[in-house]
């Protein structure tokens, strides 16, 4: 019994000692409106050992008896720190921060306080990212960063955005930033098989502070996707769902109808004094009042009578056939929790948009794992997406053929039929044919891409003492995209071909694989020093490895019974003629770096930050091959300074400012071996196959370098209810690729140099606005824009020289329009003028000169507002963007308003016309006697204000979600996307590409879609 005693003792001892190293904490956390507050992170300051709050606001944490504070956070929430109380529970209540001016700033290598971050950063919430009816993520970015222009230039769906962030600061290389996926350079303008339901937020990066970070790849701009990570506590399981449509936009072309255009086309085929033909002018050609008609006999009136009569019945609508309205949907199941260490976040979405023309959609299954492990010194993070997407596009949606559908659905003859009276489609010789000729084309041909999607990242970190850690982040981006092009050979066009290939119709397959690895190991010291000096220092290494590989075949003569099958392809012979054609590419690289990032913070308020890099790349010659990248900061934090608090007005004033440079690797010229002479093995010599070379090389390139300057400021004012930034800031690129003119004897015109400078310069505003904020009802509003000025400083003594519609000119902007300036319309004659070399008006347009002063595609004025209104269970929120000072020609224009379109080639025309017919006439378009050269005439603004969207939404109460036990959230909501746009630009879209031409491209559609989230 004594023995008994002694052990149970001593167990009842083991026990207690066991339960005294760890303890529950409890509590619940709520607004300042004793709203309770879920999914606030609650942890022990310096560990990962934490929890979240659930929907009501409580939450339950073990920590251990050594713990003393508890750290609460929250998006939009000031960040606080409590004392653990001895007994009890906590009661916790978060002020809401000065919007963005409390989160931290994710820079893919680094988190960062914003207090404690020098640069210039915009984070884009869940909330703007999420349910959004968008194939490709790109263009999420639309008027909600300041400085950045985003133009959705396709509607075709899953079509990637141009992103340009601080004026273009290349002329050869690329202006797309660098996108990091969870610590992970991924392939830019690839995004249609990346889920945005997966991303938490977005960091768009606009100063060197970010871009230096990143070396050689950095000078565009750096925006950085968090995806979403599990929480702890029961795994919930979630659904998002929506459906909708997709219509295609109202165009401002207002064109004739039948009885329209015969009455014009009557008109000037007698003031002409001209026949007119059947096919291009029947108005006038089959009128009574043409003299011809005099001339027929009795049976050829009534003959020409009958056709006239029955050609006037006929009023096609051509937008009406070659445009749909197009379904959509988004579908995604999220599973998400966690016990004890690990959290997990899986999702599985499937998403459907059928394009507004026949043969467009997008079809995309996407799998997401993150998963999540820490303990007081091991973390550990894993992330994982595998998505596929299926396209099928329409032809030739960026030309100025009649086989483009945009252009044709504008500009075909509305007394042409689609369809003869047998049924087939009305198909011919000539304009008139040119609508169902193209729609054959949609019928009967195939144009499609299926793509898998691999990204893969890891990052794991060791606190080997409480001051240093050792980590590592490593992942790869990996994509297979297959393409096929099918031209059925029954089709009119090809029937009609006069070569054998032509006649014959066509397969094209293409397979391009995309490989990128990169692992960056990582070594790290951060120190509070008598709770004032706050050092952190950081060094990495980093290797990335990048291969890409393309083949390519086309075949012909397919059966049209086995369409689409490559199979089937006909072998080439002497006899047929029918040779295929096969083609290819493989290329790979490597960079190597090694970085220093150091910050040093005193008493909260003074902060220095700095960082070095050198980048060795297999780019560049040995010569150049390794360069310095660095950047240096300060932040004044100066509402921590005594003479400023308490203050009651002012609530946050933090002056930053940030030096430094980056390089730019995209879109090198020369692709991965730019300084290396290159040859194709397609040539011949006296009957001998041989080499020739197809490139150059240049032995002392070396990178673009971009150096910025950035002065910003933050500021929170009343309570944080108005907040906001302002950043001024000047981006030069030095070392620009500028073309050189080689002698002839070289064998090539010329070459690309380091020599120029460019210059981007400009202001970048965010400003918020909580009007009323309370428990029933929060009233915002937001604002941002962004002035960049982008200027060529030097060409390092090379000459001028046109690139596409556009001049590289010292002291004009990028992309400056280079044109034959129009000077109207003759009175007298009715002939178009043109200024010559002396600004004289001709009407001779081999006289006219070219000139640059007509403005750029890049509008140096863009932005977006918007505004949010809440009460209770009701959400209405709305977003608008807006660009101003863009110019661009309006290809479109030059076909709608042509004279010869109108008269010679039978194209209809816009119902506005103002052709001149008389001497003394006060007219925009010249007489039909004559030819409209392409000049400055159709360079026009394409400024615009465009409705984004508009959502209204609701959320069940808590009072009915705790009675249903197993609903802990749910939401219903409508949305319009693209609803509206107020421009004065006419045609498709004044977003069209980032060119100073519009060519018909495919429009941007309204969605119109219903969702429902709901959390179990």
């Amino acid at each position: 019994m004594r023995k008994f005693l002694m052990l149970l003792l001593g167990a009842l001892l083991l026990s207690m000692q066991l339960l005294a190293q760890n303890r529950t904490v409890s509590g619940t956390v709520t607004d300042s409106t004793s709203q309770p507050l879920p999914n606030v992170t609650v942890k022990i300051p310096g560990t990962r050992n934490g929890t979240t709050s659930d929907q009501s606001g409580k939450f339950r944490l073990s920590v251990p008896t050594s713990a003393r504070t508890l750290e609460f956070s929250s998006i939009g929430y000031s960040t606080i720190t409590l004392p653990i109380p001895a007994s009890g529970s906590l009661t916790v209540t978060l002020s809401q921060a000065a919007g963005a001016l409390n989160e931290v700033v994710v820079t893919g290598i680094t988190r960062t306080k914003r207090s404690q971050y020098s640069g210039a950063a915009s984070k884009i919430s869940a909330d703007a990212i999420n349910d959004k009816p968008v194939g490709s993520l790109d263009q999420l970015f639309q008027g909600r960063v300041p400085g950045l222009l985003a133009l959705t230039g396709s509607g075709q769906p899953g079509s990637s955005s141009t992103v340009i962030i601080r004026g273009q600061g290349s002329i050869v290389g690329g202006s797309s930033p660098l996108y990091v996926v969870d610590g992970i350079p991924v392939e830019a303008g690839v995004f249609q098989s990346l889920n945005p339901n997966d991303f938490e937020s977005m960091d768009v990066l606009r100063d060197a502070s970010a871009s230096a970070l990143y070396g050689s790849r950095g000078s565009a701009g750096v925006i950085v996707i968090t995806t979403k990570r599990g929480r702890s506590g029961k795994v919930r399981l979630s659904y998002s769902g929506q459906v909708g449509v997709k219509q295609r936009p109202q165009f401002d072309w207002d064109m004739y109808t039948t009885p329209e255009l015969f009455a014009a086309q009557e008109k000037y085929g007698k003031y002409l004094g001209i026949t007119g033909s059947a096919n291009s002018l029947p108005g006038w050609y089959y009128s009574k009042n043409n003299p011809r008609y005099a001339t027929l006999s009795a049976s050829d009136k009534a003959l020409n009578d009958a056709t006239y009569d029955s050609l006037s019945k006929i009023n096609t609508n051509w937008r009406d056939v070659f445009f749909r309205d197009g379904n959509f949907s988004n579908h995604e199941i999220a599973l998400s929790g966690g016990t004890g260490k690990t959290t997990i976040y899986t999702s599985f979405g499937l998403y459907s948009e059928e394009g507004i023309t026949y043969r467009t959609d997008m079809k995309r299954g996407t799998l997401r794992n993150n998963i999540d492990y820490a303990d007081d010194k091991l973390s550990l993070s894993v992330s994982s997406q595998l998505g596929y997407t299926k396209r099928n596009f329409q032809q030739s949606t960026t030309t100025n053929s009649t086989g483009n559908p945009f252009l044709v659905a504008n500009i075909s003859a509305p007394f042409a039929s689609l369809y003869n009276s047998d049924g087939t489609l009305a198909t011919g010789t000539g304009n008139k044919f040119a609508g169902a000729n193209a729609y054959e084309l949609t019928l009967l041909d195939k144009n499609y891409s299926d793509q898998a999607k691999v990204t893969l990242s890891s990052t794991a970190a060791y606190k080997i003492t409480n001051d240093i850690t050792a980590g590592i982040t490593s992942g790869i981006d990996f994509r297979e995209t297959q393409s096929s092009n099918y031209g059925n050979k029954t089709a009119y066009t090809r029937r009609t071909s006069t070569t054998p290939t032509g006649q014959a119709g066509f397969q094209s397959e293409s397979l391009t694989r995309f490989f990128q690895a990169d692992i960056r190991p990582s070594l790290g010291y951060h120190k509070l020093i008598n709770d004032k000096h706050d050092v952190d220092v950081s060094v990495y290494g980093e290797y990335i490895k990048q291969a890409s590989k393309a083949i390519n075949a086309t075949g012909y003569g397919i059966d049209p019974r086995t369409p689409n099958t490559p199979a089937a392809i006909t072998q080439g012979d002497a006899t047929n003629q029918l040779y295929a054609t096969v083609g290819g590419s493989k290329s790979e690289n490597a960079l190597f770096s090694g970085l220093i990032i150091g910050r040093y913070t005193y008493a909260g308020k003074y902060t220095l930050n700095g960082s070095f890099r050198r980048d060795g790349s297999s780019k560049l010659p040995v010569d150049t091959r390794w360069q310095s990248f660095y950047s240096v900061g300060a932040v004044w934090e100066a509402t921590k300074e005594d003479f400023l608090k308490p203050n009651n007005v002012l609530n946050t004033l933090r002056l930053k400012f940030s030096y430094g440079g980056s390089g730019n690797a995209d879109n090198f010229p020369g692709g991965d071996y730019p300084y290396q002479p290159q040859y194709v093995a397609s040539g011949t010599y006296a009957g001998i196959s041989t080499e020739y070379s197809s490139y150059p090389g240049n032995p002392e390139l070396k990178w673009e370098t971009t150096w910025i300057a950035n002065l910003g400021l933050d500021f929170g004012f009343l309570n944080n209810r108005i907040w906001g930034d302002v950043n001024v800031y000047d981006k030069r690129t030095k070392d620009l690729f500028v073309r050189r003119t080689l002698s002839a004897t070289s064998g090539f015109g010329s070459i690309n140099v380091n020599a120029g400078q460019l210059q981007n310069k400009g202001v970048e505003v965010s400003l918020n606005v909580d009007a009323i904020r309370n428990k029933d009802i929060t009233v915002g509003f937001n604002g941002n824009f962004g002035y960049n000025h982008n200027e060529i400083l030097d060409l390092g003594g090379e000459s001028d020289y046109p690139v596409g519609t556009g001049l590289i000119s010292k002291g004009k902007p990028l992309g400056a329009h280079y044109e034959i300036e129009w000077g109207g319309v003759d009175a007298a004659t009715g002939a178009p003028l043109y200024y010559d070399a002396n600004h004289n008006l001709t009407n001779d347009v081999n006289q006219a000169v070219k000139v640059q002063k007509f403005g750029t595609w890049e509008a140096p004025w863009k932005g977006g507002f918007g505004a949010n209104v809440r009460f209770k269970g009701f959400q209405l929120s709305t977003t608008f963007s807006f660009q101003k000072g863009a110019r661009k020609s309006n290809n479109l224009e030059y076909f709608m308003e042509n004279p010869n379109g109108f008269l010679a080639v039978g194209f209809n025309q816009a119902n506005t016309l103002n052709f001149w017919t008389k001497p003394g006439d006060i007219a925009t378009t010249p007489s039909p006697l004559y030819n409209v050269a392409f000049s400055s005439k159709i360079i026009h603004d394409a400024d615009f204000v465009r409705w984004r969207d508009l959502t209204f939404s609701y959320s069940l109460p808590r009072t009915i979600t705790d009675k249903i036990k197993f609903i802990s959230n749910a939401r219903v909501y409508l949305q319009g996307t693209n609803l509206l746009i107020w421009t004065n630009w006419k045609g498709m879209d004044p977003e069209a590409g980032p060119t100073n031409i519009n060519l018909s491209e495919y429009p941007n559609p309204r969605a119109l879609t219903a969702g429902l989230d709901i959390t179990f």
